[in-house]
């Protein structure tokens, strides 16, 4: 049997689109291998559900609850590793914990934002990356990148190969809901008017503030005048302006905040179309999810959300506000452009089992 130690920070607390995807790849292991077990290291509770009865959760002191969960797991998480040491440590976002004894390490690599897009990353994140990304990601046996997007940057930025490319692990929900059930569930929510739908955290890499604005260019279109625009994810960082555009559209554009997992398949299904202008993505995983449910997807022209899109959505500049307002207009009162049923939820699978046991 082998012991697989996983560093639980990234499950806690509502989960982002790394904490997903690592709890996804642990649910996938477990549902189909009984030769992984798994040990997670926290210093705070999981709010996550944890369907297996082979993963066993140790939490640090209530101490070290107070410890903010980046600055545990790099500087602390070793104690509880070396007390129960296992046969390989998964570093779901490439960081390994300092003075780990561990000698075997798959590390997940999602992303370059510290050479991208640094301006858009809280400081602490930054700092780090700076510090620790490169030299944690020479660390790893094996690799992991979520896209191949991902993994030619990989190798363009540190001339690293990559083992092994796995695409997120999208939940079944996300799939074509009846119409019925999904007006059901949006009346009950007040939605009772078309709208267009983005879902990120409110913060400067995901350009939400060019979303809005070409929303309401759109409006001027008298086609679009009883349409909305639903905002979902927590505000993040940097996000003031944004709060500001928002309060400026209010009658139109509406913040609904973080919307728990069970109703997003509804969200996505009831939108006439989902925008997602961000200015860099590791991969996208809302792009996936909003054609999964059988929705039409704007977004920007890069490979990764090309890949998350499977080649099938409408890419643009989102620096050019004119034509992104265009595309929106047009969009709102198009067809499906492509065949929902014929989708994968997931692909480059079959090879995960193997990139632990083989490590």
């Amino acid at each position: 049997m082998l012991k697989v130690g996983l560093d639980g920070r990234l499950l806690q607390g509502k989960l982002t689109g790394v904490g997903k995807y690592v709890l996804n790849m642990l649910d996938y292991i477990c549902d189909h291998s009984s030769d992984i077990n798994f040990i997670i290291y926290t210093n705070r509770p999981l709010e996550c559900k944890l369907r297996s009865g082979r993963v066993e959760v140790v939490q640090d002191s209530n101490l070290m609850a107070k410890v903010k969960p980046m600055v545990w797991s790099k500087l602390f998480m070793h104690r509880l590793i070396n007390r129960n040491l296992p046969d390989v440590f998964l570093a779901g976002d490439t960081f390994v914990p300092l003075l780990s004894k561990c000698k075997k390490v798959v590390a997940v690599v999602h992303d370059f934002n510290a050479i991208i897009a640094p301006e858009t990353m809280s400081r602490l994140r930054l700092i780090t990356d700076k510090l620790f990304f490169k030299s944690d990601i020479k660390k790893a046996s094996a690799i992991i990148c979520n896209s191949f997007g991902t993994a030619d940057k990989l190798k363009k930025y540190y001339n690293i190969d990559t083992t092994l490319v796995i695409h997120p692990i999208m939940d079944k929900q996300y799939r074509l809901v009846d119409p019925v059930l999904v007006n059901e569930r949006l009346q009950s929510r007040g939605i009772n008017y078309p709208y267009i739908l983005t879902v990120s955290t409110q913060e400067p890499r995901k350009n939400m503030d060019k979303a809005i604005q070409a929303f309401i260019e759109a409006k001027k279109s008298p086609e679009m005048a009883d349409y909305k625009m639903l905002l979902v994810g927590s505000k993040g960082w940097k996000a003031d302006h944004i709060q500001q555009l928002i309060q400026s559209h209010k009658q139109d554009v509406l913040s609904l905040g973080y919307v728990d997992d069970e109703l997003m398949p509804y969200i996505y299904s009831g939108a006439k179309l989902f925008v997602f202008p961000s200015s860099y993505e590791g991969f996208g995983m809302p792009a996936r999810e909003a054609m999964l449910c059988g929705t039409n997807v704007l977004a920007t022209d890069m490979p990764e959300l090309r890949e998350a899109s499977y080649e099938q959505a409408v890419y643009i500049n989102p620096e050019d506000g004119t034509a992104f307002a265009e595309q929106i207009v047009k969009l709102s009162k198009s067809g499906l452009l492509f065949a929902p049923g014929s989708l994968k939820n997931t692909d480059h699978i079959e090879s995960l089992i193997g990139a632990f046991l083989n490590v």
